[in-house]
């Protein structure tokens, strides 16, 4: 038998009429309307059922190259019409799509061919067809057909499918277009919703909450967590998780270098994890995570905390993932940043706040003015060093002839410091009122501050009381600076006699002195901000420089003397500053028949 005549374009007709079949099935399963989401599933659905008929084969499969090469993705459509298509994954290189992307040719075997070498895993097969994809001269799928239905792939069969991969390369070149466009769009609107979730006054965990919400519709992740780096203690703090089961509480608590978080923030780099099972940094909180990728948050360079993503799928993020969680993380960054400084000018308004308060409560403890009593000028002044200080004196009435002066430090500064000192204040004028000797206020009142107060706390204090008609002080001293008494005649003498400072022994003992005050006598009783103020250089003005100035300063007026140590103070100090409270209190006797 002769073999059949070929008419002159009878393969041209043909290959139009594949190629007709080919757009119509295309094309008519996959309109405009289909949505994204969809479109390059349906068009892959529509193009392997188009195929398999027009090469009368069990099996078409139409791998796509994902990863720049290292992965291959495709899908199997079982019937019945609409059951949920079954995706399969592979190494790049492997089976028989694989070796034909890599080697960019067609590969056709029939029953009884020896397959060229083929790596990984493949599918047992009799006959196979398949021809790579190409877009703008790059391998970027591969359609792959296996078993024959009648023996093995004809050359008609490879032209008819020659023919059709051109048109299923251009249809799902602009699947892919109109997914990464469409994907683009959904990153960029996902990314606007948490920068307008930060221009809004939200709390930090909320803006995150928006964050991980926002993320997961662009990255898949089946966990997530945030962690904040504390600076000294060099531990991560998680502030936020999602996906994490209970009982996980253990794996949060992070030292910076452990674990794959802690190495984030140890390095300041990413890191992409494709399965942590093959990773001793893992610190498994998690027992089905098999991928992870973590990042630094990072403020003006530095390192503030980890964010962190699992994955329950082998190799599930690659690097356009990091580029996106990256973008997440700088907001998410910024919101910490944010939240830290509302949280700091929050907490310096309450401050403040607070401090103006007990700044007010202070000076009201503080004598308004200085008491005018016949034969003697008093004065003093308080300098806080902060807004509200620890230093106290006062002028007490104790009768018609005796005047109470008191003066005392508190250990400490701020607030904690001026409570103490109002109850030293309180615990003090209440003793004074039942009459009791020096020694017992002294013994009652260092029993009721080590009773209220912290072992570490203390106050020393000097507390006298003056009998203006007869010129005599009693005084009883509790670990306070020694006043400096100058006499007339330029002899200087110290009153340390009394005690320890109170608060600090449970049954401390204190004694008291009388002492007779003669006309030009000049008793400056002070705290340590004076004797201790320091120069520029570091040197402290000491008790020595303190008595020159006082013989200095002796002929004027108590208020002068007091201004003139405050400015001496001053001075001493230069561009240094005040760096302690400074308080004064100034009793001179007048001249007799004044």
């Amino acid at each position: 038998m002769s073999d059949p005549i070929r008419v002159e374009g009878e393969s041209s007709i043909a290959d139009a009429d594949v190629a007709l079949r080919t757009i119509t099935a295309l094309t008519g399963e996959t309109s405009e309307a289909i949505h994204a989401s969809n479109n390059l599933s349906d068009l892959l659905r529509a193009a392997s059922r188009h195929i398999r008929r027009l090469v009368e084969c069990r099996k078409v499969r139409i791998w796509v190259v994902r990863r720049g090469g290292r992965r291959l993705v495709a899908w199997d459509y079982p019937e019945p019409e609409g059951a949920p298509a079954v995706e399969l994954v592979r190494e790049g290189g492997e089976g028989l799509a694989g070796w034909a992307i890599a080697h960019e040719q067609t590969l056709r075997l029939g029953p009884g061919d020896v397959p060229p070498l083929l790596i990984g895993a493949h599918e047992s097969f009799r006959s196979a067809m398949v021809i790579p994809l190409f877009r703008r001269r790059d391998v970027f799928a591969a359609i792959e057909c296996l078993d024959k239905t009648s023996g093995a792939f004809t050359d008609a069969d490879f032209d008819r499918l020659d023919v059709a991969a051109e048109h299923v390369a251009f249809a799902l070149d602009n699947a892919l277009l109109y997914q990464l466009t469409e994907r683009r769009a959904l990153e960029k609107e996902v990314l606007l919703e948490v920068a307008n979730a930060l221009a809004t006054p939200l709390d930090l965990e909320d803006v995150i909450q928006v964050i991980l919400r926002t993320l997961r519709q662009v990255v898949n992740y089946e966990a997530a967590a945030i962690y904040l780096l504390d600076p000294q203690s060099q531990a991560l703090r998680m502030v936020k998780e999602v996906g994490y089961p209970s009982g996980s509480e253990e794996a949060f608590g992070l030292q910076v270098g452990q674990g794959i978080v802690g190495w984030v923030a140890k390095t300041g780099e990413a890191v992409i994890v494709p399965d942590v099972a093959h990773d001793e940094r893992y610190v498994a909180a998690r027992s089905s995570t098999r991928s992870e990728l973590a990042l630094p948050l990072k403020l003006e360079g530095r390192t503030i905390g980890v964010f962190n993503l699992e994955n329950d799928h082998v190799d599930a993020y690659h690097e356009g993932h990091l580029e996106l969680v990256s973008a997440f993380g700088a907001l998410a960054a910024t919101a910490v940043q944010r939240a830290q400084l509302t949280r700091e000018l929050l907490e310096r308004r309450r401050l403040e706040k607070e401090l103006a308060i007990a700044r007010e409560i202070q000076l009201s403890f503080l004598p308004k003015s200085n008491p005018a009593i016949p034969g003697f000028e008093l004065a003093g002044a308080a300098l806080p060093h902060d807004e509200v200080g620890g230093d106290y004196y006062d002028f007490i009435r104790v009768s018609e002839n005796r005047i109470g002066l008191a003066i005392a430090d508190v250990s400490g500064k701020g607030i904690p410091a001026a409570l103490i000192m109002a109850g030293f204040r309180m615990s003090l004028l209440a003793e004074i009122r039942n009459e009791f000797a020096l020694r017992a206020v002294m013994r009652k009142v260092n029993s009721l501050l080590y009773e209220s107060t912290d072992r570490d706390k203390f106050v020393t204090a000097f507390y006298g009381v003056l009998d203006f008609r007869n010129r005599m002080l009693i005084f009883s001293n509790a670990g306070h600076n020694p006043p400096i008494l100058r006499h007339d005649d330029g002899q200087i003498e110290y009153l340390p006699e009394g005690g320890v400072a109170l608060g600090v022994l449970p049954d401390a003992h204190f004694d008291e002195r009388p002492i007779a005050l003669r006309p030009g006598d000049v008793l400056v009783m002070y705290t340590d901000g004076v004797s201790e103020a320091e120069s520029p250089t570091g040197e402290q003005l000491g008790t020595e420089r303190l008595e020159q100035c006082i013989a200095r300063l002796a002929d004027r007026s108590a208020e002068a003397i007091v201004q003139g140590l405050v400015d001496e103070v001053s001075r001493w100090a230069g561009a240094r500053g005040q760096t302690d409270d400074l308080t004064l209190l100034v009793l001179k006797v007048k001249p007799e028949g004044t």
